[in-house]
């Protein structure tokens, strides 16, 4: 029983966020007038992701605007200022702002540390 091989629960559902947040990025790159669609389909994915009861990944989070949730591209749908060791990103369609601290160089979030690392499981086609 050397072979056995453990199944990763919400495979599918992880997998479908991920082409979601793609589509939605194709759309936002694409053309302006399809943000419509790219918001409906990051209401998608963090719908599915509270429905399994996932954890999008950080980085993932960082992209989308808490307020219009549509994906925020520096320099497509959204202004970047850095102004006292913040980082600002402003959104072009509603206004709301994301601050991130960028005074602890050191810092590495709880999902990136080496510590949080319980079992990496290969997510290999079937």
């Amino acid at each position: 029983m050397s072979g056995k091989v453990k199944k990763c629960a919400g495979k599918e559902a992880f997998q479908r966020m991920n082409y979601l947040y793609q589509a939605a990025n194709a759309l936002v790159t694409e053309n302006e007038s399809k943000y419509v669609a790219s918001i409906h389909y990051i209401n998608l994915m963090q719908s599915i992701s509270k429905k399994t009861v996932q954890r999008m990944d950080i980085e993932t989070k960082r992209t989308i605007c808490k307020g219009c949730k549509t994906l925020l591209l520096a320099g497509v749908n959204c202004r970047v200022r850095m102004k006292k060791k913040r980082l600002r990103w402003i959104c072009n369609l509603c206004g709301q702002t994301k601050t991130f601290d960028m005074n602890n160089r050191n810092y590495c979030p709880w999902q990136q540390n080496p510590e949080s690392t319980v079992q990496i499981v290969d997510m290999g086609s079937d």
